[in-house]
C-alpha cells in the first residue's frame, strides 16, 4: 500500500492530548503513523491536501448487538424487559446466514459513517452456536471493521425470554469450541448475557476458559435497578465482588452499562483493570438511569463508550453516542459529576493517539462545516462533540487504508449502502 501524507492538517493527537496543532503533516506508512511535523519531506507518498481537515484518532464502539440492526424502533415506550420481549419477538436471535450478514454489513456501514473502526459485538443467536459466530466474524471483516465478537451465553430463563436456554453443559461446550478454534475474521470472545441470567457454574466455566485460552469476556452488568437488586438478592453480596470470586474480572473483561454500581464496586473495577462499557443512548431510551461515569473516571476505572444495539439506540453512530456521554449526566447528576469534553474524547477513542508508531486509525472532519465556523482553538473539541454531524466527516481510515473517502464507503461489500 502506497504511503499517504495529509499535508497541513489540524491535528488532535489524542491519548489525552486534545490541544489542536495547526499546519501539521501526518504521514501514514504500512498501517502506522510514520511521522508528524511541519513540511515533511516525502517523495513516495500520495498527497492529501488537508488544510481544511481536522485529524483525530478513530472512535471505538465498546458495545453493540448487531442482529438488532434489522429491528429498530420497537417498543418505544418500554423499559428493558418489555423491550427485549418485543425486540426479539420475531426471530432476531435466530437469523439465517444471509440475514446475519445483512445485519452486520448495515452495522458496519453505519459504524464507519459515525467514525468507528473497531466494534465489540455482544452477539445473540439462539441456540448459541459456532457457525453463526463464524458468519458474523467474516461479515465484520468484509465490512472493513476490526471486530470483537462475543457469543452471548446463558443457562437461566427470564420473564422476557420466549425460549428455553441451553443447559450449562451445552453452553460451555459452545464456549469451549469457540476459544479452542476461533473463527477467522474477528477476535472471538465469550459473552455471558448477565449474571442474573447465568448460573455460577456457567460463569465460572467461562472465566476458566477465557483465562486458559487468552480470550476476552463481555457481559451486561447492573443495567437497571431491577438487575442490580436481583443480583444482590441472589448472591448475598454486590455483583462485582461475586463476579471477581468467579474469575470474571481483569483487563480481559468488560462490563456493559454498570448504571447501578456503588463507589465501592467502582473501586473494585479500577483495582482489577476491568473495563466499563458506557451506553448512554440505550440507557436513556430504556429509562435505565445515568451511569456514574465521572465517579468511575475519578477512581481510575477503564472506560469505553458503546452505541449499544441498533434496536435500543437506535443507531450505530459513535459521534452521537459520544455527545450523549458528555451531556446525559447533566440531566440528573451534580455538576461535579459532569465529564469534560476531553475526558469523553479519550474514552470514545479508547485512549488511542496519532503519535509516531501508533496504528493509523483516524478520522478527518471538514473544518469548513458550519459546526466549526470561527471556532477558537479551545472550542474545537467541544464543537466536535456537540455540533459536528456525520455529514461533516470526510474520511475514515483503519490501518492507514480508507474505509470512507470523501464521504463514500470504500469496502466493496458496503457499496450499495447509504
Amino acid at each position: 500500500m502506497r504511503p499517504l501524507l495529509f499535508r497541513g492538517a489540524t491535528l488532535l493527537a489524542g491519548g489525552g492530548d486534545w490541544a489542536p496543532r495547526f499546519g501539521v503533516d501526518v504521514l501514514l506508512r504500512d498501517g502506522c503513523v510514520a511521522d508528524t511535523g511541519a513540511s515533511l519531506d516525502v517523495t513516495d507518498a500520495e498527497i492529501v491536501e488537508a488544510g481544511h481537515l481536522l485529524l483525530l484518532p478513530a472512535f471505538v464502539n465498546a458495545h453493540t448487538h448487531s442482529p438488532e440492526s434489522l429491528a429498530r424502533g420497537r417498543a418505544p415506550m418500554a423499559r428493558l424487559d418489555e423491550w427485549l420481549a418485543a425486540e426479539y419477538a420475531d426471530g432476531q436471535d435466530a437469523l439465517p446466514e444471509a440475514r446475519i450478514r445483512q445485519a452486520i454489513l448495515i452495522s458496519a456501514a453505519e459504524a464507519i459513517r459515525g467514525g468507528a473502526v473497531r466494534v465489540t459485538d455482544h452477539f445473540r443467536q439462539i441456540p448459541p452456536n459456532v457457525e453463526s459466530v463464524a458468519i458474523a466474524a467474516a461479515a465484520w471483516a468484509e465490512g472493513g471493521i476490526r471486530a470483537r465478537v462475543a457469543m452471548m451465553l446463558r443457562d437461566l430463563p427470564s420473564p422476557s425470554a420466549s425460549f428455553t436456554p441451553p443447559s450449562t453443559e451445552a453452553a460451555l461446550a459452545v464456549a469451549a469450541a469457540l476459544v479452542k478454534a476461533p473463527p477467522k475474521g474477528a477476535e472471538i470472545g465469550l459473552g455471558p448475557s448477565a449474571p442474573q441470567r447465568c448460573t455460577d457454574a456457567l460463569l465460572s466455566g467461562i472465566g476458566a476458559l477465557a483465562r486458559e485460552h487468552g480470550a476476552f469476556v463481555h457481559l451486561h452488568l447492573c443495567e437497571t435497578t431491577k438487575d442490580a437488586a436481583d443480583c444482590r438478592a441472589r448472591f448475598g453480596t454486590d455483583p462485582v465482588t461475586h463476579l471477581e470470586r468467579l474469575g470474571l474480572a481483569g483487563p480481559h473483561v468488560d462490563y456493559a452499562h454498570c448504571v447501578h454500581l456503588t463507589d465501592a464496586e467502582l473501586d473494585l473495577l479500577a483495582a482489577a483493570g476491568t473495563r466499563m462499557a458506557h451506553n448512554p443512548l440505550a440507557n436513556l431510551r430504556l429509562g435505565s438511569g445515568i451511569a456514574p461515569v465521572a465517579r468511575a473516571i475519578a477512581r481510575g476505572v477503564r472506560l469505553g463508550i458503546g452505541s449499544d444495539g441498533p434496536g435500543s439506540n437506535d443507531t450505530q453512530d459513535m459521534l452521537e453516542a459520544a455527545k450523549f456521554a458528555l451531556l446525559l449526566p447533566r440531566a440528573g447528576r451534580p455538576d461535579a459529576e459532569w465529564p469534560t469534553p476531553a475526558q469523553i474524547m479519550t474514552i470514545a477513542t479508547d485512549g488511542a493517539s496519532l503519535a509516531t508508531g501508533a496504528r493509523a486509525d483516524l478520522l478527518a472532519f471538514d473544518l469548513r462545516a458550519a459546526a466549526f465556523t470561527d471556532a477558537k482553538p479551545e472550542e474545537i473539541v467541544p464543537r466536535l462533540l456537540m455540533a459536528a454531524r456525520p455529514r461533516d466527516l470526510k474520511h475514515v481510515l483503519a490501518d492507514g487504508a480508507f474505509l470512507m473517502r470523501d464521504g463514500a464507503l470504500m469496502p466493496p461489500a458496503l457499496a450499495h449502502l447509504r
